[in-house]
């Protein structure tokens, strides 16, 4: 949630700062604002996306130090008071923030005490207020920033420009992505790589209480110790941050029509010359568990629905699927030896990094499965696999979601070498291929009735509940259609008072052991009234169903079919005149809790 941008010596401080903006959009925004030093403090901001500052920003920039933000509110409204940067009251020092300050209300009476005004609603102006208060103190930035890491509680990414320091840019982390940009004769920070891709290939992590400055020619880092340290550079391809749309109206729709690839590229990453490419000792330590814990958020705790049911019943071991919100705060550990699963498309969740916390207290080891390298969990698991999905902007997830559940796939195959698991995947690209060439027309048919209503249920059981659950979710988030998945198995137990005449179901339909049973709950919501949409395989159609597949092995279902899943919701908010690739209120990379 939100993005941060920041250069020092760049020749065109204008154009970096709100194109490195707009490659943030899918972090999630209310509003955007530019910061920079021209003899004073300048402010450019307002509420609406990055592409309005070329509006209000001067055409050239006379700057040396530059810092601009896409705020997503956390406190206070969307509204230009409330937008970053934020200034302090005395005009020495601005700055932009992610992340959430937990003890605000304190500081804030304790700066109101001693003089301060305030002009926002945010925890925001806080800070800039507290820094420049042990600023004027201490008479030294480095010092006040040491200072000012131990007042704050909670999450920040800080960048900050300074009116004494004019040739500097500060930079603060806890908790929350930070990342620098090494070029010649200039440095950069953002949020993640993609702003700075254009730029420079090398980059600089910070951990968290880092803190320091970039100047033209200097990356100056201290740590939580405040010692000075030599931070490792790091290289990263720029083609996993192309922000192309090749063509598509919009990101959902072309990384939909990219999940085929993402599926052939993992089979390909992880399997070769008929062997299991797995680290042995990750693969040793799974077999060892008596009890692997999976903890994810939204589409990432659906997948892990997926794959603890994969575990236990391919694998014989024990699982626990957890929402990471809730385990963070009543922690368990059965067995003993348990394991730890996390999964996180962007390696930021600030939920599981909670979680990630209490776990290092106990000796357990850990696999994150993201889609970024290098990110915030990511170093501090035992264990990391990437999901190779490319870059995926549209804020609801799509390839991620397919990419998660291959993967956790062809770990389980790994576990006890089934290589059928490799020609299982395959069969479901062929699925998937067929999707996108038949069924998009058909699938905006069934968008037409849907649009109409303001409440949808989706039913399945076992693989094909949990993929109705990514596929409700899917429909809330973009369409704002209030949706609900039921096991068919739950419905006689309360949800069914709620079908109504006219009430769109739709029921995926691809496990044999299941299938009949479904039919069963099929002729249920059917005599209420409901208007039934059906999703099924070959060798489980009826002549009525809407959609029929190729036959594919029952526990792919959230590789295979997904993809309609996602049609729909993508076809059901164009047609509704919503933006598709950005839903209110919501944001792509989630950092606070």
């Amino acid at each position: 949630m939100c993005g941060i941008v920041g250069a020092v010596g760049i020749q065109n401080p204008r154009e970096y700062a709100v194109e490195g903006l707009k490659m943030l959009e899918y972090r999630g925004y209310d509003s955007a604002g530019v910061g920079f030093l021209d003899g004073r403090i300048k402010l450019y901001k307002d509420v609406g996306s990055p592409s309005h500052l070329y509006d209000i920003l001067p055409a050239k920039i006379n700057s040396n130090v530059i810092i601009g933000h896409t705020r997503w509110a956390t406190h206070g409204k969307p509204s230009k008071e409330n937008s970053h940067p934020h200034i302090s009251m005395y005009k020495k020092i601005a700055l932009v923030h992610n992340g959430v300050i937990e003890n605000f209300v304190e500081l804030r009476e304790f700066l109101t005490t001693r003089g301060y005004c305030f002009y926002s609603q945010t925890d925001t102006e806080v800070i800039a207020n507290l820094l420049e208060y042990f600023y004027l103190e201490s008479k030294d930035m480095l010092k006040a920033m040491v200072l000012l890491k131990e007042k704050l509680e909670g999450s920040y990414a800080l960048a900050i420009v300074n009116e004494d320091y004019p040739d500097r840019l500060f930079m603060l982390k806890k908790a929350s992505p930070l990342l620098v940009g090494k070029g010649k004769g200039f440095n950069l920070i953002a949020s993640d790589a993609s702003p700075m891709v254009n730029y420079t290939n090398e980059f600089v992590e910070l951990d968290d209480f880092d803190y320091g400055y970039i100047s033209k020619e200097e990356i100056v880092v201290f740590n939580k110790e405040n010692k000075k340290v030599d931070k490792k550079t790091i290289i990263k391809s720029t083609e996993s941050f192309s922000h192309d749309l090749k063509g598509y109206p919009h990101y959902m729709l072309k990384e939909i029509e990219e999940i085929d690839e993402v599926v052939k590229r993992l089979v390909s990453t992880y399997y070769q010359d008929d062997k299991y490419l797995f680290d042995k000792e990750l693969i040793k330590d799974l077999k060892e568990s008596d009890h692997i814990i999976f903890l994810g958020c939204g589409t990432s705790y659906h997948a892990s629905l997926v794959g603890g049911r994969l575990f236990e019943n391919f694998n014989n071991i024990s699982t626990t699927k957890y929402i990471a919100s809730e385990w963070a705060f009543h922690p368990t550990f059965p067995g003993e030896k348990p394991f730890v699963v996390l999964i996180s498309q962007s390696g930021e969740t600030a939920d599981l990094i909670h979680c990630l916390k209490i776990i290092q207290e106990k000796d357990v080891h850990t696999l994150l499965i993201t889609n970024t390298a290098g990110s915030t969990l990511s170093r501090g698991v035992t264990y990391t696999l990437l999901l190779h999905a490319g870059v995926e902007v549209s804020v609801a997830s799509t390839k991620a979601y397919a990419a998660q559940v291959a993967l956790l796939a062809l770990l389980s195959g790994a576990i006890d070498d089934n290589k059928k698991v490799v020609d299982d995947l395959k069969d479901t690209i062929k699925v998937i291929e067929y999707i996108k060439n038949n069924f998009k027309e058909r699938i905006q048919k069934i968008a037409d009735v849907i649009k109409e209503h303001q409440n949808v249920f989706y039913l399945g059981r076992s693989f094909d509940y949990f993929l109705s659950l990514e596929a409700s979710l899917k429909l809330k988030e973009i369409s704002y259609i209030h949706s609900e998945a039921i096991p068919g198995g739950e419905l006689k137990h309360g949800p069914i008072a709620l079908i109504s005449q006219g009430l769109p179901v739709i029921v995926f339909i691809t496990d044999p052991l299941t299938a009949s049973s479904m039919r069963g709950n099929i002729e249920e919501v059917k005599s209420r009234g409901a208007n039934v949409f059906v999703i099924s395989t070959k060798e489980l159609s009826k002549e009525s169903d809407s959609l029929v597949v190729d036959n594919y092995a029952y526990y792919l279902s959230g590789v295979a079919i997904s993809s309609v899943a996602f049609y729909l919701a993508y076809y059901v908010s164009l047609k509704k005149g919503y933006n598709v690739d950005k839903p209110r209120n919501l944001a792509k990379s989630v950092t606070v809790e």
